[in-house]
């Protein structure tokens, strides 16, 4: 484990786990996996569609008939990983540190080149919108996470919230520094799968990051894909699925269990996997959260 954290210990598109007409829920007993007994296509609802790279990243929910939520994702086509920005960010959350009245790219901000996308309709689910993040220089710990990669910020808290969590002195997350210390403000443990450890990496607009701690990347494997948790004064705040640019261009078919908590902070349905795939019809990828399970708040 590296030393930072040792301190801190389309139109339609074929989906292979999807339905040509979802039914109204899963045959009794069978789950959600029961899915794959049906088709192979589907058509998704679609949100917002923003511009990236030389392609795009659009957001889309699949649902049952009955409205209980099946999946919801983002999906963009293989063009979106060519062309992408090579500045370390965008500038949106740079402080002055060293009062030069100048601001250095390098050391003086946090965070990537920043998309916003919200989902269509009514998701059915406590996910309202996405943060799709591309570091072209990685983030700290750079040991760790210096690879190219793209974050995937699916949030559970309002984006005016999220807002509001200032830029300021506070590194290597240019935060204010008062908000620092409400951002790694421990999570209750019922409210996080064992292996999730605070990293106290916490960052202007976003908030403070839980790592696994079986993932390869601290058992001296090499990070490709990973799944990490945010909060904020406590509270859960989002779910990110973190994948290498490498790894997307290996064209995956992947998909990896969720591990689930003892309690949610709040009712709804919550996902119980995480799928990055590649499409060969479209040339497209999905990154997606799937099987939602209904959670009762405790």
């Amino acid at each position: 484990m590296n030393s930072i954290f040792r301190t801190l210990l389309l139109t339609t598109f074929s989906l292979p786990a999807f339905a040509s007409e979802l039914p109204a829920s899963p045959p009794d007993g069978a789950g959600s996996e029961a899915l794959e007994l049906y088709g192979q296509s589907v058509r998704p609802t679609y949100g917002d569609r923003i511009s990236l790279g030389n392609g795009y990243v659009r957001t889309y929910s699949l649902r049952y008939g009955n409205g209980r939520p099946y999946a919801i994702g983002v999906e963009f086509p293989r063009a979106t990983l060519t062309g992408l920005p090579q500045e370390p960010n965008d500038g949106l959350n740079c402080w002055d540190l060293n009062g030069d009245n100048d601001i250095d790219l390098h050391d003086e901000c946090s965070g990537g080149h920043n998309r916003i996308l919200f989902f269509g309709n009514e998701t059915n689910t406590p996910f309202k919108w996405i943060s799709v993040d591309w570091e072209p220089h990685g983030h700290v710990p750079e040991d760790t996470y210096g690879a190219r990669h793209f974050d995937f910020h699916f949030y559970l808290t309002d984006i005016v919230e999220r807002n509001k969590i200032a830029v300021g002195p506070c590194m290597p997350g240019t935060i204010n520094c008062a908000q620092y210390n409400i951002a790694v403000r421990p999570v209750a443990p019922q409210y996080l799968h064992p292996d999730f450890f605070n990293t106290n990496l916490a960052f202007s607009r976003m908030g403070n990051h839980w790592a696994d701690r079986t993932s390869p990347e601290f058992n001296g494997g090499t990070f490709t894909q990973t799944f990490i948790l945010g909060s904020y004064d406590a509270k859960i705040t989002f779910y990110e699925p973190m994948i290498s640019l490498a790894y997307l261009q290996t064209r995956p078919n992947h998909c990896q269990a969720i591990k689930q908590p003892e309690k949610f902070q709040s009712a709804g349905y919550y996902p119980t996997r995480y799928c990055i795939r590649y499409h060969h019809a479209g040339d497209k990828y999905t990154v997606s959260l799937e099987n939602f399970v209904r959670r009762v708040a405790g």
